[in-house]
C-alpha cells in the first residue's frame, strides 16, 4: 500500500477483495478515485509495485494510473472519465509500466516489453500516446529520481544472475534536453544491495545499503565520497520484490525519514545526516511498509502490530506525534486476537532460527490439552514473516490451533550473513530451520506432538512439500501454488525470477542432478501425509503443472488429498470468494485429518 502528498491532499491505495480484488486509489478530502471497473495494478515483474501518480498541472490534481486489464497508462482528473496516456500496445506485443515520476510535461517510468519470449526493459519519458527511451542498457531498473535542480537523474538497476537483495547498482546521468547523458555508477556493485536513492537538497544522494552487513542508510556527495550515515545492527531496507518501495524521504528541513528496527520491533525514524543520529517515532505500532510518504510538514505510513493489520498513520514533523488516517476495519472483536511475539530455536549445529508465535487463543476457552500447531513457511524466500496480526491466522488460532511463522535461514529482517544462508542451501537449510522450531516447541510440551499441520505458498509451498517428503513429523500439509519441480521452475518461470535458482541451488543446466535431487517430486514417493493443494490457474511464476503434479502423485499413491484450482487467480489469492473457500476448505480438511469438526462461521 502507497500514500501520497498530492497539493493540499492526501492519496492511499486500497485493494478490495469484496470488489473483486480490484485496487483503487483513495483521497482523503475527495474518497474514491476510481469507479469500477477501474484498477490500477501493474504487472511488471509478475509482482508489481506501484502503479500510481498524482500530479499537480494547472494547479488541478491529475492521477496517472496503470490499469490492470490493458496494462496502459491513463490520465484521469475530477468529474472526468480516464483518458489513454500511454501508446496502444503492438500486436503480438505486451508492454507494462510502474513506478512513474513527474518531469515537466512527461510521466518517466519503467517500461517492460514481451516480444516473442524474450522480455526486457527500460527507462521511458511518456507523453499522450508517445514514448521515448532515456536508457535500456540494464536488465532491471528500479527508483528513478530526480535531483532537486532538475539536473541529474538517478536509478537503480541490476544484472542476472543477482536478484536486487544480492547486487545492485546506483547509477546518476545529466539531463540535457530530456535526455541522459554521463551515465556513471555512483554506488553498489556485485555483492553490495543498494536501494532507495532520494536526493538532498545540495546534490548528495542519500541510499541504503548492505555493505556493512546491515541495509543502512548511506550517502555519496558530488565528489563521489561515499559515507555511512548511521551505523546500526537493524535493517533500513527491505528485498525488492515490488517495484515502488521508499525506504527513505528526504524532509524539506533536510532530515530523512526512514524506518527501522527488528522484526517484532520496527520504528518510524527521522534521521539528521550532518550529525549522524536519529530519532524514533513513538507509535503502538511495531511494523511499517517500505512506502513511506511526505508533504506539507506531514509524514505518512502504513504499519501493523500485534492488535492492527494496516493502518495509515500522519506524522506531525515538528512534534513527531503522530494520528490514524485509516485503518483497516476488524470483523471480530480485538479480544479474539493472540498476542504474536518472536521466538528462537537452536539447530543441532547451535545456529538460531527466529520465528514469530501466535498461540492459539479464544477468550471463552482455556486448552485443555495441548494444542495443535500449524507451521507457516513464508514465500519468497527471501522475505520474513512480522510480528503482527494476522486475520488469516487468527482464523486458526481462534479455533484451537497455535501458528509459528518461520523466518528459516535466508530469511531478511536479520542482516545479510544471515540471509545469504540459503545460498546454495534451498531446500536443505529451510528443512531443517522448520524441523529445528517445531522440535523445539514440542518440547516446550504446549503443542501436541501428533498434530502437527505445515502450510506455505509458493517457495513456502515448496518447503511444504520437501519437509512432507523428508519427515514423518506432520498430521498434513497445505501447498499454495508450491513449487514441486526445481529443474521446471527453472526452465518456465518469469523474467525477473529466471536466474534466481543460481544462487540457491547452482547453475542450470550444469548442475542438473543437483536440481532434481532438490525437487520434493523427485522423492514424492516417499510422501504419506494427507495434502490439501490450491492453485490459481493465471499463475505465471509457479505454473499450474507444478501443482498438478503433486495431484497426480497423491492420486497415484492413494494419499488423502485435495486439489482446488481458481479461474482468474494468478500468484496469491485477490477475490474474497477465492480466500473464503480456501480457508474454509483448508480447515474442513484439517478437521477430517485430526478428527474434529471444525466451525466454519
Amino acid at each position: 500500500m502507497w500514500s501520497q502528498v498530492v497539493g493540499a491532499d492526501l492519496w492511499w491505495d486500497e485493494m478490495r477483495p469484496s470488489e473483486g480484488g480490484r485496487t483503487l486509489v483513495v483521497s482523503r478530502q475527495h474518497g474514491d478515485l476510481l469507479n469500477e471497473p477501474w484498477n490500477t495494478s501493474t504487472q511488471a515483474q509478475e509482482y508489481g509495485g506501484l502503479s500510481w501518480l498524482g500530479v499537480m498541472r494547472n494547479n488541478k490534481p491529475v492521477l496517472f494510473f496503470v490499469n490492470k486489464s490493458d496494462q496502459r497508462i491513463y490520465s484521469k482528473e475530477f468529474g472526468a472519465e480516464p483518458k489513454p496516456y500511454s501508446p496502444i500496445t503492438p500486436e503480438a506485443e505486451i508492454h507494462r509500466y510502474a513506478e512513474m515520476i513527474s518531469v515537466g510535461n512527461e510521466i518517466w517510468c519503467v517500461r517492460e516489453t514481451h516480444i516473442g519470449g524474450k522480455v526486457t526493459r527500460a527507462l521511458v519519458a511518456v507523453r499522450e500516446s508517445t514514448v521515448r527511451i532515456l536508457d535500456d542498457h540494464s536488465q532491471f531498473y528500479s527508483h528513478q529520481r530526480i535531483s532537486k535542480d532538475g539536473s541529474q537523474l538517478s536509478w537503480v538497476c541490476w544484472e542476472h544472475p543477482q536478484m536486487p537483495w544480492d547486487g545492485t547498482e546506483i547509477k546518476v546521468a545529466n539531463i540535457a534536453g530530456g535526455s541522459l547523458s554521463n551515465v556513471h555508477v555512483v554506488a553498489g556493485g556485485i555483492e553490495e544491495s543498494c536501494l532507495g536513492p532520494e536526493w538532498g537538497n545540495d546534490g548528495t544522494l542519500y541510499y541504503i545499503s548492505d555493505k556493512s552487513g546491515w541495509w543502512n542508510p548511506w550517502s555519496v556527495d558530488q565528489k563521489g565520497i561515499q559515507k555511512q550515515i548511521i551505523t546500526d545492527q537493524s535493517e533500513w531496507g527491505f528485498p525488492l520484490w515490488l517495484l515502488g518501495f521508499r525506504f527513505i524521504q528526504v524532509l524539506e528541513d533536510g532530515r530523512i525519514l526512514s524506518s527501522r528496527g527488528a522484526v517484532d520491533s520496527r520504528k518510524i525514524t527521522i534521521v539528521d545526516p550532518a550529525a549522524g543520529t536519529f530519532i524514533d517515532v513513538q507509535s503502538p505500532l511495531t511494523d511499517f511498509e517500505p512506502t513511506i510518504s511526505a508533504g506539507n510538514g506531514k509524514a505518512y505510513a502504513f504499519g501493523g502490530s500485534g492488535k492492527v493489520t494496516s493502518e495509515l498513520i500522519e506524522i506531525d514533523l515538528s512534534t513527531l506525534k503522530s494520528t490514524t488516517v485509516f485503518a483497516t476495519p476488524s470483523p471480530i472483536d480485538p479480544k479474539y486476537f493472540p498476542s504474536p511475539h518472536e521466538i528462537t530455536a537452536l539447530r543441532p549445529d547451535g545456529r538460531k532460527v527466529y520465528a514469530i508465535l501466535h498461540p492459539a487463543t479464544h477468550p471463552d476457552f482455556e486448552p485443555s490439552e495441548k494444542t495443535p500447531l500449524m507451521v507457516v513457511v513464508h514465500g519468497g524466500p527471501t522475505a520474513h514473516s512480522p510480528a503482527t496480526l494476522s486475520m488469516k491466522y487468527s482464523y486458526f488460532t481462534t479455533r484451537g490451533i497455535s501458528v509459528v511463522d518461520v523466518n528459516y535461514g535466508g530469511s531478511t529482517g536479520y542482516g545479510r550473513e544471515y540471509r545469504n544462508l540459503l545460498r546454495g542451501q534451498w531446500g536443505i537449510t529451510d528443512r531443517e530451520d522448520v524441523i529445528a522450531v517445531v522440535d523445539s516447541l514440542i518440547a516446550t510440551g504446549t503443542v501436541d506432538a501428533k498434530k502437527i499441520l505445515i502450510r506455505g505458498g509458493s517457495a513456502g509451498g515448496f518447503t511444504v512439500l520437501n519437509v512432507l517428503v523428508n519427515s514423518d513429523h506432520f498430521a498434513a500439509g497445505a501447498s499454495y501454488y508450491g513449487v514441486a519441480d526445481c529443474t521446471a521452475l527453472a526452465l518456465d518461470t518469469h523474467d525477473f525470477e529466471s536466474r534466481y535458482l543460481d544462487s540457491m541451488i547452482g547453475r542450470y543446466p550444469e548442475e542438473a542432478e543437483l536440481y532434481k535431487q532438490r525437487s520434493p517430486l523427485t522423492h514424492a514417493d516417499r510422501l504419506s501425509s494427507p495434502l490439501i493443494i490450491f492453485q490459481g490457474l493465471d499463475d505465471k511464476v509457479v505454473p499450474p503443472a507444478q501443482s498438478e503434479a503433486f495431484r497426480d502423485v497423491c492420486v497415484a499413491k492413494g494419499i488423502k488429498h485435495e486439489y482446488h484450482a481458481f479461474e482468474g487467480e494468478g500468484h496469491g489469492f485477490q477475490k474474497a470468494s477465492s480466500i473464503i473457500t480456501s480457508y474454509e476448505a483448508e480447515m474442513k480438511f484439517y478437521g477430517e485429518v485430526l478428527g474434529f469438526t471444525p466451525d466454519l462461521g
